[in-house]
């Protein structure tokens, strides 16, 4: 070997040797700042579904809100730059705009950075005092979905955060207290919309309701007093037991309205209620005014026909005879029709009507001793006197009639059911069949309704037939356990449905992540002199969540979509982090002034980083601005706006 190759092979494994211990050394985690791959990742794995599901929530919030756009990020470190640095540069590289906004946080630096662009409604003061008051808290807590999700909800316009509502220095004083302050007032913002939404009063304000509710307390007071003194004068005509019904009406509604003012009372007294405890105490109060109310509208009517027969007392009297003949002279022919039932049908389809007849002839009995009281009143020129029996007597005959009816609205029933039952039983039986071919997965979900079923068909077939049938129960008995059946097999059904729209989604994003992976391989093979270890990391777990996609595919659609959505997103970040290395590689090119080891544009660099990391001149301490101190700034450039700070 030649002196020149021997010093040069040499050479290169000291290097080598000096180089190895530092890529071992350096954190494998480490994310330099590069262009993001959605509006939510999460490299550093500290977020589980629940989280994200609830980071993802809030973004779409703010974003529903006005248009922002936040993007959070969590990395384990930020490569030695400074919160403000590392977002300002990530914002670069990833083309933010004028409504978008940055969350970075490193959690094993236990820094974030801000970056938001300039001209944003908040200004650099609203937003730290935010940071400061809801967000750094539970940071602190490592709690990076409340973090994320107090930041976003802390810039929705109109929530100020709590270090500006005019207590801002005893707030900062307890730090993590404001936090749970702010998390209780947000809590009980959100109660509070809960209670509206799902009240009886959704579109009225508070205030809206307590100024109905004195409205209505007032008004039917004042009705209330009123019925009273006309319930007092109908007793003095009518007697107590002629008004009795009255009576008792007053009486509940009197009980009703003093609940009403008891809430009321609460709801004036020295303790407050918080927003929605006052609306569930009004709605309340409302429900009993309205009942209150309704009840006594009730009874003016009622107490306007009273007056009205006390007016007409004789020409009343006159009407009841002949009603009390008419209704006397069908109790043969009803009782006729009763034995008919009996001989046609089972005891139990014709049970309610089998004692009709004598239940008819105790009100007609009723009725016409109504009618001689009401007429020895009026012989006696009591005109008050005679009204509670004529009532009585109205009451009676209007009751003897709807039961001589219903004898023959029974027959009609009956027959009606006896030729309906056949459609019935075909329909169960239809469903029976439907269920038999369901997919296996659902058989179990149905096998109880189609039992069911099937002792229903059974039970209805003894019920119909025979010499003495009850159809009614027999439709009875199919038409439930049809409803079953349509219920079990609607719910198969939609089962069935959403097992294949999730194995179609799921099987297109296997082949979406599948193209991905292929890309990002591609990538990296074609890309070694800058790959570092970071994308090939991001490929290797790309292609493992792949793996679990397409081997879950058949058996677990669910998963099978959330693996390959995982890889994908992996293997976008693999082919960013390659394009990003190559850019950093061509401005090393064209600042390159030096010999082969030379320069100081490769290599490594006194302050670690190694290789391909596009940083010339950049060291471990360049940019530790907040190492010193609680927050920092990156200042402004570009359009936009960074700071930062530890926690």
């Amino acid at each position: 070997m030649s002196r020149p190759s021997a010093l040069l092979t040499r050479t290169l494994a000291v290097l080598g040797l000096v180089a190895a211990p530092l890529l071992l050394a350096a954190p494998a985690s480490a994310e330099e700042p590069s262009r993001l791959a959605g509006q939510l990742t999460d490299d550093a794995g500290v977020l589980d579904d629940e989280g994200r599901q609830q980071v993802e929530e809030a973004l779409q919030r703010l974003q529903d809100e006005d248009g922002t756009q936040l993007f959070v990020t969590f990395v384990a470190t930020f490569d030695g730059l400074s919160g403000p640095d590392w977002a300002a540069e990530t914002a670069e590289l990833s083309g933010l705009g004028t409504s978008d906004v940055l969350f970075a946080v490193a959690v094993e630096d236990r820094s974030y950075g801000v970056d938001v662009p300039e001209g944003f409604r908040l200004d650099a003061g609203q937003v730290d005092d935010l940071v400061l008051s809801d967000v750094e808290p539970p940071l602190g807590d490592d709690d990076w979905a409340g973090a994320a999700t107090a930041f976003a909800d802390g810039l929705v316009p109109g929530s100020v955060p709590w270090g500006l509502l005019g207590a801002g220095a005893g707030v900062l004083a307890v730090g993590g207290g404001g936090y749970a302050l702010v998390k209780r007032r947000r809590d009980a913002a959100a109660e509070a919309e809960r209670v509206r939404a799902a009240g009886p009063f959704p579109d009225e304000s508070t205030e809206q309701l307590t100024a109905r509710a004195s409205e209505g307390l007032l008004a039917v007071d004042e009705a209330l007093r009123t019925s009273q003194l006309d319930l007092d004068y109908a007793k003095l005509q009518y007697g107590e037991a002629g008004v009795a019904p009255f009576a008792g009406t007053v009486a509940t509604a009197r009980q009703e309205m003093q609940q009403a003012f008891t809430i009321r009372q609460q709801l004036d007294d020295e303790v407050p209620e918080d927003d929605p405890t006052q609306r569930r105490m009004l709605a309340d109060l409302l429900g009993l005014v309205k009942s209150a109310d309704d009840r006594l509208d009730a009874q003016a009517a009622e107490f306007a026909q009273l007056r009205d027969l006390e007016a007409n007392a004789p020409q009343v009297l006159d009407g009841l005879a002949p009603r009390v003949t008419a209704l006397t002279g069908r109790l043969p022919a009803e009782e006729q029709k009763v034995e008919q039932l009996r001989r046609r049908w089972a005891p139990s389809a014709v049970a309610p009507v089998d004692q009709a007849v004598p239940q008819a002839r105790e009100q007609l009995a009723s009725a016409e001793h109504a009618v001689t009281a009401a007429r020895a009143e009026l012989a006696a020129g009591r005109t008050g006197g005679a009204v509670p029996y004529l009532r009585t007597a109205e009451a009676a005959l209007s009751g003897t009639q709807a039961t001589l009816d219903s004898v023959g609205a029974r027959a009609q029933e009956l027959e009606t059911a006896a030729t309906t039952v056949p459609a019935a039983r075909a329909e169960v039986q239809a469903g029976i069949t439907a269920a038999r071919s369901v997919d296996p997965t659902d058989a179990a979900a149905v096998a109880g309704p189609v039992a069911q079923a099937q002792e229903a068909l059974t039970v209805a077939d003894q019920l119909a037939g025979g010499t003495a049938p009850d159809p009614i129960a027999a439709l009875s008995r199919l038409d439930a356990a049809d409803d079953a059946l349509d219920t079990a097999l609607a719910g198969a059904q939609q089962a069935a449905t959403a097992r294949r729209d999730a194995a179609a989604r799921a099987e297109r994003a296997v082949t979406t992540a599948r193209s991905a992976v292929n890309a990002a391989a591609l990538a990296v093979s074609s890309g070694r002199d800058v790959a570092s270890t970071v994308p090939r990391t991001r490929l290797s777990e790309a292609e493992r969540h792949l793996a679990a996609a397409e081997a879950a595919l058949l058996a677990d659609p669910a998963t099978a979509l959330r693996e390959a959505t995982e890889a994908n997103s992996l293997a976008d970040t693999v082919q960013s982090s390659i394009s990003d290395a190559r850019r950093d590689r061509e401005r090393q090119s064209s600042s390159y002034s030096g010999g082969f080891f030379g320069g100081s544009g490769g290599g490594w660099s006194s302050g670690g980083s190694f290789g391909s990391s596009g940083r010339s001149g950049r060291s471990s301490s360049s940019g530790r601005s907040s190492s010193s101190g609680r927050r920092s700034s990156g200042g402004s450039s570009g359009g936009r706006r960074s700071s930062g700070g530890r926690f």
